[in-house]
This record gives C-alpha cells, sequence and structure tokens, in this order.
C-alpha cells in the first residue's frame, strides 16, 4: 500500500479552531495525505497587543488525531529577540515520519533555522518550505535611526546574528512562500534564488464569510440602522498607519449613509478620531463598535455596503495582505482601497485603488459610490469572483497540494503556479 504524504505543518495559531479550519478542510479534501498540525503546547496571544485584539492571554494547544487529520503540541523556549526552539521537533518528525514540513512564521527566525538543521539531522529526506509575511519593512538591514551607544552595538550585533540565521536558511530551505510581489523583491534583493510562490495564508472561509440577510438585519438593527441607509465600514486597529483619519477626513458632509467604524485602539488614539468626528460634525454617522471576536465579522460586514482600507507606509511598516480587503470582498462587497503595500495586489481593480493618503481622491470615490450604488454593486461582485478565485480556503488548498505534489517533493519549481491570483 502506497504511503500517504505526510505534512507537518507548524505555527502557534493551531490553538484556534479559527485557523486550524483551513488545515482540516485540507486534510478532508486530500486524503492521499496525512495533515499534522503542529502547535505550542503554551502560548502568549496578543501580548503587546491587547488593546487592538480586545485581551491577551495564555493558549494551550491540545493533541487531536481525527482520520487524516492530527494536532500535536511541542514544548518551547524562547530565545530572546530571535524566536523559540523546542527540543520536541527531532521527535515528532521521526515519529511521523514526515515528508514535507511548512513552517508560517518568519524568514530569519531562530525556530526556521532550527527546523532545516533538525531535519537535515533526523529526516534528510524531507523537504522544508517556509512562509513569511514579510514586505520591505521587514528587511533586514541595520537601522540607523539616531539612539545612544549601547543600542547603536546592541543593534549591530543583533543585525549580524540575524544575517548569519537568515543565510543558513537561504542556503537550505526548499522554497519560501509569500504574500504579495514586493515579499518576492525583497527574498531576491536579498539573494534568494530558491523556488518562490505567491501563496497567501492569510485566507478567507467562505463557510463564515458569505451573504447572510439575517446576519445583516441583526447588525443593522442593533445600531438603530435603517434598510435604505448606505453604511462605509472599516476593520483595522486605530494606529495611524492605519487610515482611519483620512477615513474620517473623506466622508461625505451630507446625505443618507453611516459609517461603522470596527477595531479599538489606546485611550490616546480613540479620543484623536473622537476630536476629528467632533470637529467635522459627523457624531450621528459615525458608529465606533470596539473590538469585534474574528467569527462575528462576518456579521458586521454583511451590514456593510461598501468597505474601505486604506493604510498609509511608514518607515517600519508597510500592508503586507489584509482580511479588512478580502473579507467584505468574497460577501460580493466593493472595497475601496488604496496603493500601499499589498492593497492594489489584494484588490484586484484599479478603478477603486486611489493614491495613498490623498483625503481629496478618497472622498471623492466615497462620493461616487454613494451616487452610483448599482456600479458599486457590480464592482463588488467582480471582487467576489477574484478572491473566490485567489484566496479562498479551498482554493489555496488545492493550490497547496499542488504545489506540494507536484513541485517540492519531486524537487522542480513550475513558474506557471508562482501567482496564486492567476
Amino acid at each position: 500500500m502506497k504511503k500517504k504524504t505526510t505534512i507537518a505543518i507548524i505555527n502557534h495559531s493551531f490553538q484556534m479552531e479559527y485557523y486550524a479550519r483551513r488545515w482540516q478542510l485540507f486534510a478532508e479534501s486530500h486524503p492521499d495525505t496525512e495533515v499534522y498540525l503542529l502547535t505550542p503546547s503554551k502560548y502568549s496571544w496578543y501580548k503587546n497587543k491587547a488593546y487592538t485584539f480586545g485581551k491577551s492571554f495564555d493558549m494551550e494547544g491540545n493533541d487531536i488525531d481525527n482520520k487524516n487529520y492530527h494536532i500535536r503540541t511541542f514544548k518551547i523556549e524562547y530565545v530572546k529577540y530571535l524566536g523559540y526552539k523546542s527540543k520536541d521537533f527531532a521527535t515528532i518528525f521521526k515519529d511521523i515520519d514526515v515528508d514535507v514540513i511548512y513552517m508560517i512564521g518568519g524568514h530569519n527566525t531562530y525556530e526556521l533555522a532550527q527546523v532545516l538543521n533538525v531535519r537535515d539531522s533526523v529526516v534528510p529526506s524531507a523537504k522544508v518550505i517556509g512562509f513569511s509575511m514579510r514586505g520591505p519593512a521587514l528587511t533586514l538591514r541595520i537601522k540607523r535611526d539616531k539612539c545612544n551607544i549601547i543600542k547603536w552595538v546592541a543593534r549591530r550585533v543583533l543585525y549580524f546574528k540575524q544575517k548569519q540565521i537568515q543565510d543558513y536558511i537561504y542556503a537550505h530551505i526548499d522554497a519560501f512562500l509569500c504574500h504579495y510581489p514586493d515579499a518576492v523583491t525583497c527574498f531576491k534583493n536579498e539573494g534568494y534564488n530558491g523556488p518562490i510562490y505567491m501563496q497567501t495564508q492569510v485566507g478567507v472561509n467562505k463557510e463564515w464569510f458569505h451573504e447572510d440577510a439575517a446576519y445583516r438585519s441583526e447588525i443593522r438593527n442593533k445600531y438603530g440602522i435603517a434598510d435604505s441607509t448606505y453604511v462605509f465600514g472599516s476593520a483595522t486597529r486605530f494606529t495611524r498607519d492605519k487610515g482611519v483619519d483620512e477615513i474620517l477626513r473623506s466622508l461625505p458632509a451630507d446625505g443618507d449613509w453611516k459609517y461603522l467604524m470596527m477595531g479599538s485602539g489606546n485611550d490616546e488614539e480613540l479620543q484623536r478620531l473622537k476630536d476629528i468626528i467632533k470637529e467635522r460634525n459627523i457624531e450621528d454617522k459615525v458608529i465606533v463598535t470596539g473590538f469585534i471576536d474574528w467569527l462575528d465579522m462576518a456579521k458586521y460586514w454583511n451590514a456593510v455596503d461598501c468597505a474601505i482600507h486604506v493604510p498609509l507606509t511608514t518607515p517600519t511598516w508597510e500592508e503586507t495582505f489584509s482580511l479588512a480587503a478580502i473579507q467584505p470582498q468574497i460577501m460580493k462587497k466593493p472595497v475601496i482601497g488604496d496603493t500601499s503595500g499589498s492593497v492594489p495586489y489584494q484588490i484586484g481593480f484599479d478603478e477603486m485603488i486611489v493614491p495613498e493618503g490623498a483625503v481629496s481622491a478618497l472622498s471623492q470615490k466615497m462620493q461616487w459610490v454613494l451616487n452610483n450604488k448599482d456600479a458599486a454593486r457590480k464592482v463588488g461582485e467582480k471582487m467576489y469572483i477574484r478572491t473566490l478565485n485567489s484566496f479562498e480556503v479551498q482554493h489555496l488548498n488545492d493550490l497547496f497540494y499542488r504545489t506540494i505534489v507536484e513541485d517540492i517533493i519531486p524537487g522542480k519549481y513550475d513558474s506557471s503556479k508562482f501567482d496564486m491570483a492567476n
């Protein structure tokens, strides 16, 4: 009997069903594989971003065995500034007789380097691929901003340590997956010449995100929004780089509309936005929802007629792939985006893109949507087709399977599968 292809996928997020579900669907669709999700037995979630995600908490993983779908937990030890390591990798890889190891995380982390080292020692025939959410802001470089001599030395020591890890990874890994074109450019500029595929891990599951009239009514009734009222919406943290300030300054002066401002921030950020709302005299138009749980987002996007996602690139951050763009798209909502980072790639239609930071252009686009609701709805239908065929998890699963079976295991590279959106 032919051995099934055993795939181990490593990430802390598999402690949550929301993230593990994609790979459960993968196992169901591809019974010729054995899928093992490897996740830490304990992990601290949102430690530095509690105000954005509602709270911080420690989670514990649980082992699961269900036909060809499994979850295995491992203990971790943190390596300061570099990532983590685990003594359990060798035992697990050998025990499951792994064929492909997929590490979802950074492209230059300590844990990815350790996985490659353990692979070479324990299961040398196995292939290792990595996924990185990187963009230009995450390119390894020596920071040149001013600091005292102690920090200056510390940063350069850390740089050379990370560079050493990155060089080792680039020399030993079999392939990388990433989000969008700028990430590919970063890899190539750093000298990585191996196989690269644009296959995002931040997909959208149509099981949860789809049109639902009951959800639409529930959320609109909750906030007293009439059926006839046109609703703009955004979902993001309230930091300046996410562009909420620009949205508030671009909203129409009058008309039958509301703006569902989904997300949260610290007290200072929230006050800044409230000041803009008061300055523009649109207190009765803007609804601040606060933090919304992952699975409840489907309800809220149903209540929206047009989504807006206009982040701002900074020297240390760039949008690399946002759920706030693709979740409303798969629910047939038109999305107004800007030229920052991955946004044009995600949206895919130039007529809905405005220049980054351009309040006037954004205002005009919102007004066009209000004046051309039928045309905007048709754009939303086009976006639905694009997202379904590019970023929906079952599409991603099928593409990942082909990549593994046809390319990674035999050691080939089919450039026709390079871009998931094509």
